[in-house]
């Protein structure tokens, strides 16, 4: 049985990554091969942002375009962001952020209203386990084809079917990439 998230579990992630070390190191293996064939060769389509995907509510088929913002170790899932919220130092260069994919420059509320989770499953239900993801780092651009549920207590989440990767950021220099 998959547990649900609550709202209150993502601020805590974001709270404890603010300001600290990266959350993932480089990861020492490869996708697992379930992961890899989430990769799609081409774009997706059109994509909603993570705000409107939201609005519009659960859907058996959608394309959502957001930025990763927290990888859960060893599993198939992340945080999806909206692209209208900055990640720290996107705007404000001056901003010197060393972990920018945290967001902790943004209010706490704003930053679960405007995300939402991502998770690739196997066919039991269960997040797939991974030793990585494909190719994708926090504050990488993506768009993720799949089906948006929400559970009994309001929470979004996308099972993910494919997995693009629209843009790689440069970040200054001083910012070490977490994996």
């Amino acid at each position: 049985m998959i547990r649900p998230y609550r709202s209150s579990w993502c601020l805590a992630a974001f709270l404890c990554a603010c300001g600290g070390e990266p959350p993932n190191a480089a990861p020492k293996a490869a996708p697992s091969a379930e992961v890899q064939k989430l990769v799609l060769a081409t774009d997706p389509g059109e994509a909603l942002a993570v705000v409107d995907a939201k609005l519009a509510g659960a859907k058996d088929r959608v394309v959502v375009v957001g930025r990763i913002a927290k990888i859960t170790p060893g599993s198939a899932q992340f945080t999806l962001v909206d692209t209208e919220l900055a990640y720290c130092g996107e705007t404000n260069h001056e901003d010197k952020c060393p972990t920018p994919w945290d967001y902790c420059c943004e209010n706490p509320k704003t930053l679960v209203a405007n995300s939402m989770v991502v998770e690739a499953r196997d066919a039991s239900g269960k997040a797939l386990a991974t030793p990585a993801l494909p190719n994708l780092r926090e504050v990488d651009k993506v768009k993720i084809a799949g089906k948006l549920t929400k559970d009994d207590f309001g929470n979004f989440t996308l099972v993910a079917t494919g997995i693009y990767r629209v843009e790689r950021p440069k970040l200054p220099d001083y910012v070490k990439w977490p994996q």
